[in-house]
């Protein structure tokens, strides 16, 4: 862990947590929160799966901030399914189980995303896709 790493019992750590984000043809990340309060993260290309998992172990102030962005973009009204009618190829699927702060979201999109009309990727969805990639260490890169 990093120095100032939080404990799985601290109250900035989210009770549960998964995020999903790839396709058929692009590049995918996988996260997953476990026990201790590590991310376990993967990052794939092509639809497939590297095999390579890495791991990620955010401190109290990177959860806090990953909270607040949260709050801003109203994770929590998300609505439990977005589909579009541009969901039948090249499709980019996405799917996030979140519970903090005593709420549950699960919500999950097949080319499209809340915040958008469209197939178009929203800058709502982009910023949660940010602040994920900024959890486990790295830069936007989908």
């Amino acid at each position: 862990m990093r120095d100032g790493a939080s404990s799985p019992s601290s109250p900035s750590l989210p009770a549960s947590f998964e995020f999903y984000i790839g396709g058929s043809v692009g590049p995918s990340l996988y996260v997953r929160l476990v026990d201790d309060g590590r991310l376990l993260y993967e990052w794939a290309s092509a639809g497939g799966y590297s095999g390579v998992v890495m791991e990620a172990s955010p401190t109290g102030e990177e959860w806090a901030r990953f909270r607040e962005t949260a709050g801003r973009l109203g994770v929590r009204e998300w609505e439990p399914e977005y589909v579009s009618a541009y969901s039948c190829c090249d499709v980019t699927y996405w799917r996030l189980s979140l519970e903090m702060d005593g709420h549950s979201i699960v919500a999950r999109g097949a080319n499209a995303y809340p915040g958008s009309p469209g197939p178009e990727v929203s800058k709502q969805f982009r910023e949660f896709r940010a602040a994920v990639e900024r959890l486990i260490g790295r830069g936007s890169h989908l």
